[in-house]
């Protein structure tokens, strides 16, 4: 169970990477979306997952973009939050929005008779 401590500190910590991303890389960072993260227990590690719009190549782009700015990230994070230790940022990628779009789509496709659901229900229970 993740303690109250941790949880102010991760959505701290989601809010001012955020600011610091869209402020002070604003042009490169304009497709990228930070959607979680997360500080380990002893404050060495914060997982941070971020989305983009755009291609798998958009996605390498930002993943590279992302980790050259990691020290710059961390040491004005670390500027702007006191904390014992300054977490070592990992990015990685989050790709439950393009999961939720395929989701969404199959959806449709079944309520607008698209996709056809092999087997009936009889079969399904063994009958």
């Amino acid at each position: 169970m993740i303690s109250p401590r941790i949880t102010r500190l991760n959505k701290l910590v989601f809010r001012e990477l955020n600011a610091l991303l869209h402020t002070a890389f604003r042009g490169s960072a304009a497709k990228i979306s930070i959607t979680e993260t997360s500080v380990s227990p002893d404050l060495h590690d914060a997982y941070v997952y971020f989305s983009v719009l755009g291609t798998a190549d958009d996605i390498a782009g930002a993943t590279k973009f992302l980790e050259k700015i990691s020290g710059i990230l961390r040491h004005r994070l670390f500027q702007r939050v006191r904390l014992k230790f300054s977490p070592r940022l990992n990015f990685r990628y989050d790709d439950s929005m393009s999961r939720g779009q395929n989701i969404i789509g199959m959806l449709d496709n079944l309520e607008n008779g698209k996709c056809k659901v092999s087997g009936t229900s009889e079969q399904a229970q063994g009958i």
